[in-house]
Formats: structure tokens, sequence, C-alpha cells
């Protein structure tokens, strides 16, 4: 054999030692990649756990950084899985060609890993909407004008937590609670805002938690509904929110239902046909409404439609 030849073999020797050494750098760095996006996943669902607990909290918003690092962190998951089943099945060139690849990945997860700290936190504080104007229609009319500041005045009362409106059906007191209602949405420094709930025949504990949570955009699916009072006491802590029950016909639980009432906190109309439901809810104020005669409905509710007198 000729030198130009062995040199050739020799050559082609160690080019073949340098592929296999390079070969076997790869597999490793797949495997240690592959554990770094294990740990990557781990933090994704720790994330995920914090954010229901986070979000599960009126007037807690996700960052929108959030949603991007955990479709990214999805992503990679993926490139990596399928760049480790590259490496597994493909032939030795094949494999080496990849290694460009498993570096630059390894460099992408180590960064998201940096990102996903969020020494500042998951979430942001977004205002609570006041609520929704209900419009019941103008109020116009002596009669109901002095009734309806004669409740405003009893409600702005600091030591009264509880107002009880009663009177028969068709008196119009869901068309004033509703005016209240409006008035705090709109504006008014003593509230964040104003749920009305109707109970009505039907109405039940469990029913008045799901209104209240859907006011507060609080999630109870998913929870067992022994924990929904719990779990409404600590979205209405520290919120100054006028709550409205309407139409009430038993007296029901306040802590059963999971409504605290404290001073410069939440506060509560309960409307009810009997005056004995409002006293057994213990409200501390009681205003009558009178059902009206024909003259003084005209006089008083002329520009209310009908459904104003439903109740």
């Amino acid at each position: 054999m000729d030198f130009n030849k062995m040199i050739g073999v020799v050559n082609n020797f160690f080019s073949l030692v340098r592929k296999v050494s390079d070969l076997s750098r790869v597999e490793a760095k797949t495997v240690a990649l592959e554990k770094n996006v294990e740990t990557l996943s781990a933090r994704k669902a720790d994330i995920i756990l914090e954010l229901e607990q986070e979000e599960g909290r009126p007037g807690k918003k996700r960052k929108r950084e959030v949603d991007l690092w955990m479709q990214r962190a999805v992503s990679l998951e993926d490139q990596v899985h399928k760049v480790g089943r590259k490496v597994e099945e493909r032939c030795c060139l094949s494999r080496l060609l990849l290694a460009h690849q498993v570096r630059g990945l390894a460099t992408e997860v180590d960064k998201l890993h940096e990102k996903g700290r969020f020494d500042n936190g998951l979430t942001l504080e977004a205002k609570p909407a006041r609520g929704y104007e209900l419009q019941p229609g103008e109020l116009v009319g002596q009669a109901s004008q002095t009734k309806r500041n004669e409740m405003w005045d009893r409600l702005m009362k600091e030591e009264v937590l509880r107002v009880g409106v009663w009177g028969q059906a068709g008196a119009g007191k869901t068309f004033l609670a509703k005016h209240i209602h409006d008035q705090i949405v709109r504006a008014c420094p003593r509230f964040d805002g104003a749920c009305l709930v109707n109970v009505s025949q039907e109405g039940t504990v469990g029913t008045i938690q799901t209104d209240i949570a859907k006011y507060l955009k609080l999630d109870l699916t998913g929870e067992s509904a022994v924990y929904w009072g719990a779990k409404l006491r600590e979205a209405l802590q520290g919120r100054r929110l006028l709550l409205i029950l309407d139409d009430v016909r038993n007296s029901y639980s306040l802590e059963e239902v999971g409504i605290a009432l404290e001073r410069d906190r939440c506060k509560l109309i309960v409307t009810s046909q009997s005056r004995e439901v409002c006293a057994q809810m213990n409200c501390h104020e009681l205003v009558h409404v009178p059902h009206w005669s024909e003259e003084e409905r005209w006089l008083g509710y002329e520009a209310v439609d009908d459904y104003a007198w439903e109740r």
C-alpha cells in the first residue's frame, strides 16, 4: 500500500472516531435537555396551580406575559420530544446533524427557566366592575321620590348594615331598589358597586350564592357546595358592595350564604312582601312601601312600564 493510501485510511479512521465521539456527546446533551424540560414542565404545572388560586379571587387577572410563557413552554416541550425521538431513531450522520438543534433548544429552555420566575407575580389587580345599570324607568311623582329618599337615607347611616323594604306585591319595591342600585353603580364613593339578586319563591342558598359569584366573576364550579359560603366570604372580604336580595319569600342565613356585613364594607337591602321576613333577617331599618291608589300611581308612576309594578 502506497503512502497516500495509508494516510487516507488513517484520516478516515480518525474521522470515524470523532463522529462516534460527537455522537456520544449529542446523546448525552439530548438526555440533559430532556431532564431540563421535565423541570420546566414541573414549573408550568406549579404556575397553573398558582393561577387557579389567584384568579379565584375577585379583581385578579393574569398577566399577558404569563400566557405567552405558557404557550412557549408547551411549544418547547413538543420540540424537545421530537428531537429526542430523532436522536434515538436516525443513523449516526443524521443524529450528528441534530447537534446544532439540540444546542439551540437547550439555550431556549434555559432562557425560559429564567423568565418563569415571575418575581413580580403572575396576576394584575383588575379594577372590579361596579355593575350594570338596570334602568327601571323614570322616577317621577312626589310619592316615589319620598320613598326612594327614605331608603337612601336609611342605607347611608353608618351604623345601619341591613335595610328591609316591605309591602304588597305590585307596590313598587323592586322598582325603587333598582333606582338605588343604579345610583350606586353610576357613582357613589361609599360603595364599590351594587349587585341585585332576584330570589323569589324558587330561591335557595345555592342560587343566591351562584348569582353573587357571577357578579364577582368567582368560579364555583369544581368546588363542593359545602365550601361555597367560605369562598364567597373570602371574595367579599375588603369589598364595599351593596347587595340587594329582591323578592325574598323566606328568611335566609347570611352566614350560610357567605355574606359578611361590616361598617364601611358590605351592606344589604332586602325587599319582601312580608315585614316578618325582613325582621327575621335582622334588618336594622324597615321601609314600608304602600300599595298606591290608582290616582297616586297615575301621579307618581305614569312613566313606569308594567314591569316596574311586578313587585
